[in-house]
């Protein structure tokens, strides 16, 4: 566990520490759930859903698959709805 120091600025905000934020993964835009409990504070990373993680992983790959095909944006969507049509 990495213990620093950090200032609240006048508008409310936390710096949290370089260290803890290599360390972490974090990067701009990360989401955290703010825990307020007497004298304690604690942020929590707001993660993705394993379902969410796996549609993201899907759609990497199927994109790295078409751009090695050769496949244009155009030509995928005429793909789907060729098989949309098809299964109707």
């Amino acid at each position: 566990m990495a213990l620093e120091l950090t200032t609240l600025s006048q508008k409310g905000q936390v710096v949290i520490p370089s260290e803890v934020r290599r360390k972490m993964g974090l990067k701009e835009g990360t989401k955290f759930l703010v825990i307020g409990l007497e004298d304690v504070i604690v942020l929590r990373r707001l993660q993705l859903s394993e379902e969410k993680l796996r549609l993201k992983k899907l759609l990497a790959e199927a994109r790295f698959s078409a751009k090695t095909h050769g496949l244009s944006e155009k030509e995928i969507e005429r793909l789907v709805r060729l098989v949309r049509k098809s299964s109707e």
